[in-house]
């Protein structure tokens, strides 16, 4: 049984809003050129086919072409990520009930709310019908929304987790339903951080803290563990279990730049070591980053070509048109950023040492030095210090109360008092 594994596109992902719609196009070229010459016998797609919950119309039509695509060649699996919308996979699998008889089943989206179990469980037949794949998907679920599922497991740390494994747990259970270890190959997928992969910091990095994560150990003991979320393609745990993230198909962000993006093809069968081959992907273009001087920005200036590059030039004193410069230096490259670190402007962090003979830092004395360090003409500089030493100096005045607590401190300083029993009625 050989399997395709490709994860994490995010179509419609720009950078610093430059479309990389013809990037794309070619990067899923490839894909689809990989798997017609490897004839895998599924194609598992596991999450964020979109980089938004409302994608464009046009990259909703990339996707389905290329998923169509691999369908023709393999059975394909999609799925949800943190980034997809369930309810457009809901539409997306409607879609794919209006193909033709010989099509339909090929391409499957699965998701989850979140409020239901979203694991399932997936046969299908290898080319040969010699064996069966037994897939468990789970796709992301939200740490916000997980509570629908585990009421019992509380808000601590590790819970989200825990309800995870206990997700996984159930599925391994459902893969073992009638299974004959001479014929299934068993495969999990899933949309999720575990602990020990390395992030490429262009992911939503608040999704990835510890709280969130699962432990690689927590991972079923299956053929092969096809996992998505994380963008730089890597083994995950301890190589107890084959267990990899595909990784994202371009270098979506700076922090990517070094990263080779592939696909991986999984060979597996029952009684058999499960063997993993990763396929180099060459269609995006290269992220760079440069920090140094113009001159030795012009002597590297060759290999910045055809690449995106962020440029970070340092300096002792500022230069004029210093993007115009870095564009001549560099004109086969496409500058996303040029930044300048040059030491006569560059901020210094105050610290004890600046402190006046009795511990105090002078606060007013250090804004007027900045203005004086930007070049802000003399009166002008003088009236915003001045404004900025009242501001600072100026006691807080308490908020007025609004008219809701001016109504409750009214009534309690002055009770109701029922003239029929003589009782005293307060809040």
């Amino acid at each position: 049984m050989k399997a395709l594994h490709t994860s994490d596109w995010h179509l419609g992902r720009t950078l610093q809003r430059r479309s990389r719609d013809e990037e794309f196009d070619a990067v899923l070229a490839e894909i689809t050129a990989i798997a017609d010459t490897v004839q895998p016998d599924l194609i598992v797609h596991s999450g964020d086919l979109f980089d938004s919950y409302r994608p464009t119309h046009k990259d909703i039509l990339r996707a389905m072409r290329c998923l169509n695509a691999l369908a023709r060649i393999a059975p394909t699996v999609v799925l949800g990520g943190n980034h997809d919308s369930p309810d457009l996979f809901d539409l997306l699998n409607y879609v794919c009930t209006l193909q033709p008889d010989t099509d339909r089943g090929r391409l499957r989206f699965v998701h989850s709310r979140g409020d239901t179990d979203p694991g399932t469980v997936l046969d299908l037949d290898s080319r040969d019908a010699h064996e069966r794949i037994r897939l468990a998907a789970l796709p992301y679920v939200h740490p916000n929304r997980y509570l629908h599922l585990f009421p019992g497991f509380g808000t601590t740390e590790g819970a989200y987790a825990a309800g995870l494994r206990e997700l996984q747990d159930g599925l391994l259970a459902r893969l073992h339903e009638g299974y004959d270890p001479g014929r299934d190959v068993l495969l999990f997928t899933a949309h999720q951080y575990v602990s020990s992969a390395i992030p490429s910091q262009s992911e939503r990095m608040w999704e990835l803290r510890e709280p969130y994560a699962t432990d690689a150990d927590a991972l079923p003991p299956v053929a092969y563990c096809a996992l998505g979320h994380i963008h730089k393609p890597q083994p995950v745990g301890s190589g107890r279990l084959p267990a990899r993230y595909a990784g994202s198909p371009l270098q979506m962000d700076f922090g990517e730049s070094e990263e080779t993006k592939s696909v991986t093809v999984v060979d597996a069968s029952p009684g058999r070591r499960t063997l993993i081959t990763p396929y180099t992907l060459h269609s995006g273009r290269r992220l760079a980053r440069f920090h140094g001087t113009l001159e030795e920005l012009a002597a590297d200036a060759a290999q910045y070509a055809g690449v995106y590059l962020k440029a970070i030039i340092r300096s002792d004193e500022p230069i004029p048109r210093l993007g115009d410069k870095v564009a001549d230096l560099v004109p086969e490259a496409v500058l996303v950023t040029v930044e300048e670190d040059c030491a006569a402007t560059r901020a210094s962090i105050l610290t004890g040492a600046d402190a006046a003979g009795d511990g105090q830092l002078d606060i007013t004395a250090a804004f007027s030095a900045y203005l004086a360090d930007t070049g802000t003409p003399g009166q002008s500089a003088d009236e915003v210090v001045a404004a900025f030493a009242d501001l600072l100096n100026a006691p807080d005045s308490a908020l007025p109360a609004s008219p809701a607590e001016q109504l409750l401190t009214d009534a309690l300083n002055a009770p109701w008092t029922s003239a029929a029993c003589g009782r005293t009625e307060t809040a």
